[in-house]
């Protein structure tokens, strides 16, 4: 942003966005007031006059809330140690599980299939799978 000529009267205030935006405040002792302008590269956007009343309520209202910024964040409460032992339990199960090898993917669908399949639609069980060498007939 360039900034325009500044009187000894006025000074600005960057956006810390960048972007060309900034404030302009500027003492205007010939109307008795402050005036705040908003700036977008070299072009005024807007306008506010402030009495000298109105303008120290503004920095009042500025720093209430610089005040409250500077407030530490609230810090989080406790939990109790039964629910973290809880959780730290449930995690080391699940890296257990993730450690453990699974068969393929191939290998479980089948297995899934096998198991299904051995059951009879109605609920009775399928007859016996005969067991050693099977022949193929043509």
């Amino acid at each position: 942003m360039t900034v325009p000529a500044v009187t000894r009267m006025g000074s600005w205030v960057l956006d810390r966005r960048g972007q060309g935006r900034g404030v302009r405040i500027t003492r205007h002792p010939e109307l008795h007031a402050i005036n705040l302008s908003i700036w977008r590269e070299s072009v005024c956007v807007g306008t506010v006059h402030l009495s000298p009343v109105d303008a120290a309520e503004v920095v009042q209202a500025i720093t209430g809330q610089l005040a409250e910024l500077a407030r530490p964040a609230p810090v989080p409460p406790v939990r109790a140690a039964g629910r973290v032992d809880e959780l730290e339990a449930r995690i080391a199960q699940l890296e257990q599980q993730a450690r453990a090898p699974r068969p393929a993917g191939w290998r479980r669908a089948v297995e899934k299939l096998v198991a299904v399949s051995s059951v009879h639609p109605f609920g009775k069980p399928a007859p016996p799978t005969p067991t050693g060498p099977i022949g193929v007939v043509r």
